[in-house]
């Protein structure tokens, strides 16, 4: 009964024609609220204008060339334009590819179970070298596994810095562009999403989201299976008919990759489970609609949205999430004065190698850290993005506190790489605080850009300088080994050469005298 000034974001014609501009999108023609899109490209306003309407899509229609809730281009379907349209796969955040005639989609898949294979084989394989050196003989080889567990703590770290909702620059983003493809590459693994549409998809009635969560929540098991399955392969083929001889040993393989491969997954799990509890509301503040931030097509609430989170994530959250970690620590607590014994070592040594026999506790503490970290980054999102950074930089500066008071890891090296990834995180995270007040001074938006730069980049040649020193030092001492075992051992007088060179009769070798 009353005429509304018209938002800037929203397109009105007179009368009841009324749309959004580009780069925007509402809920409904009810709506009073245009919401901007992911990817601005995605949506193209109310005005249909000169394009070709067969490839575009209207959720409600005014008439054949206004769209109450805006145009969505031929890749983008659903609320928010933020799903991909059928033949095509997300890539990135934000975009979508198509998946008929485009090979590098598939490569990369590829590329990434390779990547991911061989990262877990290396990691599994430096983890399982059992050889410490003696005093004055080079290094130890597991300090290797340690810094490439520093380093998958950091990039996980920088991926939960990068998940908050800062108006991060373009170079920021595309600096955590690279860090999520790797943090995130078990997610990527199980997110083939062509591969989905033309088999699962087709057949059963599923949201993406719901699917990459079950794949997540089983992936621990389907992966464990695998290793055992590898672990008996290999032993059979070494050992041939005496392969079960060792058992301890088979036990202990198995084991060992088994901690392992749930650390690497342990972030991503989280994540995933815990996203599926964050809604946003993509109405007004009349019309209320809550809808999953990851997954904006399902309705938050639901039947089947409770369907999901009560047999999916709150069982893979108890499991994985928290039971199994804990779990871990109490056995490790139960015989910290056996954590030298090798067939322990063999089993749980990854989760305390390289601590302070004091502090075997340490990585849990990392674990929980990230797991409050998590917590933060998913569920305090709807107080303020300020309050959820101020709570993370808290978290952040106690670890770096606790780290300061135990210096945990027995080598200065190590201790130094920690401290080093929670100073860059904390620093990142205040420099996005400045880019939530919008608009900035070119000079300052330039220097936080360069602090950023300079505080990761930091890291990451710190790190790299420190593991070649690592692996240089390795090659230098397998290359004297295999000098010195080449080397001829002078003989001291002609009669020992006589008796070493003289063969031996098998009839001597017969008759020799007890």
């Amino acid at each position: 009964d009353k005429c509304l000034t018209c938002p800037d974001t929203i397109y009105c014609d007179g009368k009841d024609a009324v749309g959004v501009t580009n780069g925007t999108w509402r809920f409904d023609s009810w709506s009073n609220k245009a919401l901007t899109c992911l990817n601005t490209d995605a949506c193209l306003g109310s005005i249909l204008g000169d394009r070709n309407k067969s490839n575009l899509y209207c959720k409600e229609l005014y008439n054949e060339t206004f769209c109450y809730t805006g145009w969505r281009s031929e890749r983008f379907r659903g609320n928010y334009c933020s799903q991909c349209a059928s033949g095509y796969a997300p890539s990135g955040s934000t975009n979508c590819v198509a998946c008929s005639g485009n090979p590098w989609y598939y490569i990369l898949i590829v590329l990434i179970c390779i990547g991911a294979t061989g990262f877990i084989v290396f990691t599994v394989r430096n983890a399982l070298n059992k050889k410490a050196p003696k005093k004055g003989e080079g290094i130890d080889s597991k300090k290797i596994s340690i810094m490439i567990k520093i380093f998958t703590n950091y990039i996980q770290l920088v991926s939960i810095v990068s998940s908050f909702s800062f108006q991060w620059p373009d170079q920021v983003d595309s600096l955590f562009a690279t860090s999520n493809t790797v943090s995130q590459s078990t997610t990527q693994v199980f997110s083939i999403d062509c591969i989905f549409q033309t088999t699962i998809n087709n057949k059963f009635d599923i949201r993406p989201f719901f699917l990459k969560l079950i794949f997540i929540s089983i992936a621990p098991m389907i992966i464990g299976l695998i290793s055992v399955v590898v672990w008996f392969i290999i032993f059979r083929v070494k050992y041939k008919a005496n392969w079960l001889a060792d058992k301890q040993l088979l036990k202990s393989n198995i084991i060992t990759t088994l901690v392992i491969i749930l650390f690497l997954l342990h972030t991503t799990i989280l994540q995933t489970n815990f996203f599926s509890f964050r809604c946003k509301n993509i109405g007004d503040t009349e019309r209320i609609h809550w809808y999953l931030e990851k997954d904006l097509e399902i309705a938050c609430w639901e039947s089947e949205h409770w369907q999901y989170l009560f047999f999916v994530a709150i069982p893979s959250l108890l499991v994985w999430g928290f039971g199994t970690p804990l779990f871990a620590l109490f056995i490790i607590r139960a015989n910290k004065t056996n954590l030298d014994d090798p067939g322990f070592k063999g089993k749980l040594g990854f989760l305390y190698d390289g601590f302070k026999k004091d502090v075997y506790f340490w990585e849990f503490v990392i674990l929980y850290r990230k797991i409050a970290m998590v917590f933060i980054s998913v569920f305090l999102s709807s107080i303020g993005i300020t309050f959820q950074a101020l709570a993370i930089i808290l978290v952040a500066f106690f670890g770096y506190l606790l780290q300061l008071h135990y210096i945990p890891y027995e080598d200065d090296t190590l201790n130094k790489l920690e401290k080093s990834s929670l100073v860059n995180a904390t620093l990142t995270l205040y420099c996005g605080l400045y880019f939530t007040s919008g608009s900035l001074p070119a000079v300052l938006n330039y220097l936080l850009i360069v602090i950023i730069f300079i505080v990761n980049v930091n890291f990451m040649v710190l790190w790299l300088r420190e593991l070649l020193r690592e692996v240089f030092q390795v090659v230098r001492d397998f290359l004297d080994k295999r000098k010195k075992a080449n080397q001829v051992v002078p003989i001291k007088d002609e009669e020992d050469a006589e008796l070493k060179e003289e063969p031996k009769s098998p009839r001597a070798e017969v008759l020799k005298p007890p």
